[in-house]
């Protein structure tokens, strides 16, 4: 067997594993929070972060979500390396490659309360990890979408990227305008607590950030199997 073949049996053997994985580690944190409800009901959904419920008595298990998260971008990104061909598609790999990096960043450093203005590093960090994955993974997702997009193998999957990506942007959306309603029909809610409902909102925003994770991999994984001798 020539050793042209040999390494093209391998690049898709690398993505077709590297796309299950990308599905199996969003799968996961879609179940960790799921469960985080129950587990920390102190946390009420409709106002609170998900992020802190890192601060609860399974604080580590939401650590392990982030983680996961930034595991299921990191696979993600090895399994569409092939297919990102254009000059956009080189920016949106090194762009998953931070998002992927803040994402760790999150699981390691946890936040305070949001209702808590003290100034502490680790909160600092962690929120500069998370402002940067809620404004730019949009940015990301539409860039490397836009460059799958021009690739034949993926005109299949066009339609179900172009409808997540526009979720995606939903989610942010509605995250940062649940924010100015809920100010606006109570000026003095404030910035956080019980009158600014974001809860769900940045529940919707993460979810469908996932959903797109899991669209791409999935016909990642279906083009590997279609490859394969």
């Amino acid at each position: 067997m020539a050793q042209g073949t040999v390494l093209s049996q391998s690049s898709i053997g690398i993505s077709k594993s590297a796309a299950r994985i990308s599905v199996i580690l969003s799968s996961v944190f879609l179940a960790i929070l799921v469960l985080m409800h129950f587990l920390e009901p102190e946390f009420d959904p409709s106002w609170r972060m998900i992020s802190e419920y890192e601060l609860g008595r399974f604080g580590w298990m939401m650590s392990l979500a982030f983680f996961c998260w930034g595991g299921s971008v990191l696979a993600l990104l090895v399994a569409l390396w092939p297919s990102l061909r254009t000059i956009g598609g080189m920016i949106g790999r090194w762009w998953l490659v931070l998002i992927s990096i803040a994402l760790f960043g999150a699981g390691i450093f946890i936040t305070n309360p949001i209702t808590d203005d003290a100034v502490s590093t680790a909160d600092t960090l962690h929120s500069v990890f998370g402002v940067f994955v809620i404004l730019t993974f949009p940015i990301a997702a539409t860039i490397v979408a836009r460059s799958l997009a021009r690739n034949p193998e993926w005109a299949s999957a066009r339609r179900r990227l172009l409808w997540g990506t526009l979720l995606v942007w939903l989610g942010p959306l509605a995250f940062f305008g649940s924010i100015i309603i809920s100010n606006a029909l109570n000026p003095a809610a404030g910035r956080v607590g019980p009158e600014v409902l974001l809860g769900w909102p940045n529940r919707f925003m993460v979810v469908v950030y996932h959903l797109w994770l899991i669209i791409a991999a999935l016909h990642a994984a279906k083009l590997s199997r279609q490859e394969a001798p």
